[in-house]
């Protein structure tokens, strides 16, 4: 659940369940985002009992000391060991966003004919609507390793599921956050707190971790340096103090990718909400808290090198993001609330001392995490940012390029507008019937935007709450999108702000809330 708003506006947006459903799910102990919210947070509360570092470091266990977790299934295969060769390959997209040094940007082209290139699709074979896809990364085999709410699925490039893990929930359990493959295996975390490595050549568990918690929003697991990047300890509080329908992860987490230990955890000054770290590559990683405030801190003890921006007392559902350039790109709103007027900035800082270079206003909340790289028509690199205020019928999305270096709008692209009451496919009664005897949340409200990708030619892949997943290029550099430089294909559903177009050569992968797509060129 991505709580958003103030509690009259999120009853508002219960009160348009059609009465029958709810009735239904509450029987079912999954009733409306409130009762899942105040589910989970009472899940939370009684799951477990840990130390005062906020780590249960006893709980981390070997594959060898104790049994699967999880209903594992293998396909066409019968190694159980570590694959050797994917262990040292470089994967072509190893998180949801691409490869640590040049996150969401990819050294291969995507297609041109989104219409026309679609090779393959997948869709939950006990429903369409059970699994909620959060994202999709690609190895060095051009293998697809699918997540969603509820389990890992491992696919070849040409469709066949060689396993799938599903790990046995708790109440209201997900894994919302997407996961990185490192090393030979795909690091994931799920809501209860438990953070895992399993393999990538069988899909077997080869250590866990227990920690208090993680928030049930749409962040992201990163990996480098032998170190787990994650945040944890979800509540519902700021500073001290409780705040409604913000449950929100009140630390960032290092753990050691070898074994699961925890090595240190980190309070920022606000709560981190869809966090991400970007690693620098120098021992250090950066990341933003929900107020927008970029941070920089070392990778082996989670020490403070610096801290900077941020508006006190409002809240965002963007990420920051760290650019090859060595430049933090932070997005923050004025207020908790947003709205679809309500103005919002993306912010640059220095990463060597943290020193504020632009900050540029965009006219609705940038409730997304940006891509960086370079685009057609133009020189240097652009920073994409998509804007837009999810939830509300009538509110309009765009896509702002802005050139990285100044700040400067090089490029507006005026998506559609939320039509209903509801983002695509979310709001569907049998939509919300599935996912319920899923075991996971029931309505999904994402961000107004999937994560955007650059292709090698500078094209940009992003997925609208609408359904339409499109390709943008301003060919002729004039800052106006016309149609012949848009290509779209429709996914009739919205997508996760976690799930980025994944490329690999001849290969793009897209998520929506309900299915995957593999695109061939």
């Amino acid at each position: 659940l991505k709580p958003l708003g103030s509690m009259r506006d999120r009853l508002k947006l219960q009160s348009q369940i059609p009465q029958k459903y709810t009735k239904a799910m509450a029987t079912s102990s999954y009733c409306l985002p409130r009762l899942f919210f105040c589910i989970f947070s009472l899940a939370l509360s009684i799951d477990h009992e840990c130390g005062e570092d906020h780590s249960c470091d006893d709980l981390s266990v070997s594959l060898i000391q104790s049994s699967h977790r999880a209903a594992h299934r293998q396909y066409g295969r019968s190694d159980n060991g570590l694959d050797v060769v994917q262990k040292t390959a470089q994967y072509f997209w190893p998180s949801t966003v691409g490869q640590v040094g040049s996150l969401t940007s990819s050294r291969f082209v995507g297609p041109q004919d989104l219409s026309a290139s679609l090779a393959w699709n997948w869709t939950d074979p006990r429903g369409r609507y059970y699994g909620v896809p959060a994202g999709a990364t690609i190895d060095g085999e051009k293998n697809i390793y699918l997540q969603t709410n509820d389990a890992v699925r491992k696919f070849s490039p040409q469709g066949q599921l060689m396993w799938e893990w599903i790990p046995i929930r708790g109440p209201v359990e997900e894994m919302p956050d997407t996961g990185f493959l490192s090393q030979g295996a795909f690091y994931v975390s799920t809501t209860a707190g438990w953070i895992y490595a399993i393999s990538m050549a069988a899909g077997d568990v080869l250590w866990k971790t227990k920690l208090p918690s993680t928030d049930p929003n749409n962040g992201w697991v990163t990996v480098h340096e032998g170190v787990v990047l994650t945040s944890s300890d979800a509540r519902d509080e700021y500073k001290g103090q409780h705040r409604e329908d913000k449950l929100a992860d009140q630390f960032v987490t290092g753990l050691n990718a070898s074994n699961g230990k925890v090595m240190w955890n980190f309070k920022p000054d606000a709560p981190v909400w869809n966090f991400m770290g970007s690693f620098a590559g120098d021992g250090t990683f950066t990341f933003q808290d929900y107020e927008g405030k970029a941070y920089r801190c070392r990778v082996d003890d989670g020490s403070l090198i610096w801290k900077n921006g941020g508006f006190e007392n409002s809240w965002t559902d963007g990420t920051s993001l760290l650019g090859p350039n060595k430049v933090v790109y932070t997005v923050s709103n004025r207020n908790m609330q947003g709205g679809r007027d309500a103005p919002g900035d993306v912010s640059a800082y220095q990463l060597e001392d943290g020193k504020l270079l632009w900050r540029t206003e965009v006219p609705s909340p940038p409730n997304n995490l940006p891509a960086i790289g370079k685009l057609v028509g133009l020189s240097g690199l652009s920073l994409v940012q998509p804007i837009g205020q999810q939830c509300q019928q009538g509110a309009p999305t765009d896509v702002y390029a802005l050139d990285a270096q100044s700040g400067k709008v090089q490029w507006i692209f005026n998506g559609p507008s939320q039509k209903g009451r509801f983002q695509a496919g979310d709001g569907i009664p049998q939509a919300m019937m599935q996912r319920v005897l899923a075991g996971v949340r029931p309505i999904t409200l994402p961000n107004p935007w999937s994560a955007p990708t650059i292709d090698s030619n500078g094209v940009v892949f992003i997925g609208n709450e609408e359904g339409p997943f499109y390709a943008l290029a301003d060919k002729d550099g004039d800052g106006q999108l016309t149609k012949a430089e848009v290509s779209s294909f429709d996914t009739k559903a919205c997508f996760s702000g976690s799930a980025a177009a994944a490329i690999a050569p001849g290969m793009l992968v897209t998520t929506s809330i309900d299915a995957m797509y593999v695109f061939a060129h």
